[in-house]
């Protein structure tokens, strides 16, 4: 009998997807995964719990392995794209990802970006729009400042836009085009 990690099996899968849910409900909110196994990343739990074989990926730092690719059952596409794009957040990729269109703004990428830390850092981001009271402070460390420069043109054009996620070794952290950053 095949024993597979809790991150590839749906109970626990429904569970994370709810955590990713709260994320991107309340931007900027730190969330963990208790029940993660020790040999599992937090990369590759977000990724299982988006992905499957009817929306593609890209991965232009080369982040996964080809049994991670095999696993997650996505296809590969390029970043201009790509549904999904896994990037290391500390450095800058040059691509336009998908932005949606007025009649269809949900068929732009999410961007999961892999940095050092959340909840400390040396970018420290207030936060405001839907989802935060007044306003919500996240501080990242291991984010290149051109990644948020690059979000605001992204999302200049409301609907049209892309979300983040941010995930790091033990926590995840969503921030969604409607919400409104300023760098402090």
């Amino acid at each position: 009998m095949l024993n597979l990690d809790p991150v590839w099996q749906p109970d626990s899968q429904q569970g994370y997807f709810r955590l990713l849910l709260e994320a991107m409900s309340y931007p900027g909110k730190c969330l963990e995964v208790d029940d993660l196994p020790k040999d599992e990343s937090m990369t590759m739990t977000v990724l299982a719990t988006l992905l499957d074989n009817e929306v593609s990926l890209s991965d232009p730092h080369t982040l996964l392995i080809e049994r991670d690719w095999s696993m997650l059952q996505v296809k590969p596409e390029s970043d201009e794209q790509a549904d999904y794009i896994l990037c290391k957040a500390s450095e800058l990729s040059d691509f336009e990802p998908k932005l949606g269109t007025l009649s269809s703004p949900e068929k732009s990428a999410t961007i999961v970006l892999l940095v050092d830390k959340l909840g400390e850092g040396e970018h420290k981001l207030k936060l405001t729009g839907p989802g935060i009271k007044n306003s919500e402070v996240l501080y990242i460390k291991g984010l290149h400042s051109d990644w948020l420069l690059k979000r605001e043109n992204w999302n200049s054009s409301f609907p049209l836009g892309v979300d983040y996620i941010f995930v790091d070794d033990k926590s995840f952290a969503a921030l969604p085009r409607t919400t409104k950053v300023e760098i402090m």
